[in-house]
């Protein structure tokens, strides 16, 4: 049986000066992609089905209350 390998070993050099050239980057900065074309005609798709969902669970609450 093989010995699994040892995770808590000491960090070598290449590592450690990796790790001080990341920690002192300031993080850069997020933007939103485009939506275009087909996805966006399948987001407004969506945010209909919703709609038209949340309608139908409202009459469905609505005569079940009666």
């Amino acid at each position: 049986m093989r010995r699994k390998e040892d995770f808590h070993s000491t960090p070598t050099q290449d590592f450690l000066a990796f790790l001080q050239e990341e920690t002192h980057q300031e993080p850069k900065p997020l933007s939103r992609a485009p939506v275009q074309g087909w996805i966006q005609i399948a987001f407004w798709g969506l945010r209909i089905y919703i709609v038209v969902m949340l309608v139908m669970v409202g009459i469905g609450f609505a005569r079940g209350i009666h």
